[in-house]
């Protein structure tokens, strides 16, 4: 059973979001992340992916979830920071990936995974919001 790990980085009350190919699915929304490699923990596997998915480093870890995904095994959502500098640029042109910050309520909720949702509405508008009222 593999361990998924995503990154949901925040700035500015906004999330980011990559859309992205999938050769099975065609284009899909979702954060970036991926498979949490041996002796490494989901927090660690996230900001790897990042790195690698949007060569964004350097971050600030906000927070650590999990949960258990609609395949059976774990995913991790780790919260992070970015300061008002860090934008995403495309490493892999084979994926077509396009990077979004949204707000919310802007978010394609139908589009993600049962457990992005799942976090989706049980944590990330408190994050979002704590953000806002850190910026006000």
């Amino acid at each position: 059973m593999k361990y998924l790990s995503m990154a949901v980085v925040i700035k500015q009350g906004k999330v980011l979001i990559q859309e992205r190919y999938r050769s099975n699915q065609g284009m899909v929304f979702e954060f970036p992340g991926g498979e949490v490699e041996t002796n490494e923990s989901g927090t660690d596997a996230a900001i790897r992916e990042l790195y690698e998915e949007t060569n964004m480093s350097g971050l600030s870890h906000v927070a650590t979830y999990s949960d258990i995904n609609e395949y059976g095994g774990r995913i991790y959502y780790v919260v992070l920071h970015a300061s008002n500098h860090d934008e995403p640029r495309a490493n892999d042109l084979n994926r077509q990936q396009t990077f979004h910050w949204l707000c919310l309520d802007n978010l394609p909720i139908d589009e993600f995974y049962k457990a992005d949702v799942s976090f989706i509405r049980q944590h990330l508008d408190k994050h979002l919001q704590r953000e806002v009222g850190e910026m006000a």
